[in-house]
């Protein structure tokens, strides 16, 4: 059986690493049993890496498995705040008060 990867996020966390994060997110969701993307060292963030974890923890969940954020710094609770998107699992959309 697959075993649990976790998988270290580097300091620049926006449109311009993308590319590269998409790639890395990919190889490590491949036969993964669980994924943990390590969020200590990012110091930049955008809402591109938002949209990134989403859609890799759809895809996680098409295989039958799970993604999981770890030692979140604030920065990384703001974008996904910005976003309207809870920043734990299941990532979807943040309650919003109303009116």
């Amino acid at each position: 059986m697959a075993e649990p990867v976790t998988l270290t996020m580097p300091p620049d966390c926006t449109l311009r690493t993308a590319q590269a994060l998409r790639a890395d997110l990919l190889a490590a969701l491949d036969g993964a049993s669980g994924l943990a993307l390590d969020c200590a060292a990012i110091e930049t963030v955008d809402v591109t890496f938002v949209q990134l974890v989403v859609a890799a923890a759809k895809s996680a969940a098409s295989r039958g498995t799970n993604l999981d954020l770890i030692n979140r710094p604030d920065a990384v609770t703001a974008a996904f705040r910005r976003a309207g998107i809870a920043p734990q699992p299941p990532f979807e959309a943040a309650s919003v008060p109303t009116l």
